[in-house]
């Protein structure tokens, strides 16, 4: 029993495939690697030479971003801004200060609101200073409702927000409306 066409050895053939000859359709016979046909990938053909570019391809024009590419904007968002006016009154003095910060009415409101937050707290503890010790317990309570205020102001604002704060809220649309530093 001889495979001529199969290319396993008669031993490893089994049924018909071993007692056929070659190319007869079997699907078990394996043709010879010298019948033609494309050679695997990746063999024969050497890689194209670095700048290659097919006929007729153009380049785009230098300093263009590729299409779909939108470019950061410069600064920070105006949600962004106006949360970080609270951190301190000093980021609230430099939006109200400093292009193009001071354009946006949101941010203007914002940094006025903490402005004003600042003021009453600072007001409400030298009132409170000179009423002993009813004084001391009053500025803890009135501490943390402001504490309380500034936190819900912040989040409000780093989510786009115009929240006012009670008595303070007013004053800082005011003054948002009628100062242009």
């Amino acid at each position: 029993m001889s495979d001529q066409g199969s290319g396993f050895p008669p031993e490893h053939v089994q049924g018909d495939a071993a007692n056929s000859t070659p190319n007869q359709g079997d699907w078990q016979t394996v043709p010879p690697a010298s019948a033609g046909g494309a050679p695997p990938p990746g063999s024969g053909y050497p890689p194209p030479p670095s700048g290659y570019a097919p006929p007729g391809y153009v380049p785009p024009p230098g300093g263009y971003p590729p299409p779909g590419y939108a470019q950061p904007a410069a600064g920070l968002s105006p949600n962004t801004a106006a949360a970080l006016s609270y951190i301190t009154i000093i980021p609230a003095i430099i939006f109200l200060v400093m292009e193009p910060y001071k354009r946006n009415d949101f941010i203007r409101f914002h940094a006025w609101q903490c402005i004003a937050l600042a003021g009453v707290s600072v007001a409400a503890r030298i009132v409170l200073m000179f009423l002993g010790f009813i004084g001391i317990m009053m500025s803890i309570l009135v501490s943390l409702a402001i504490v309380v205020f500034w936190l819900i102001a912040l989040v409000k604002a780093s989510q786009g927000e115009r929240y006012h704060i009670p008595g303070v809220g007013e004053l800082a649309e005011q003054l948002t409306r009628s100062v242009q530093i």
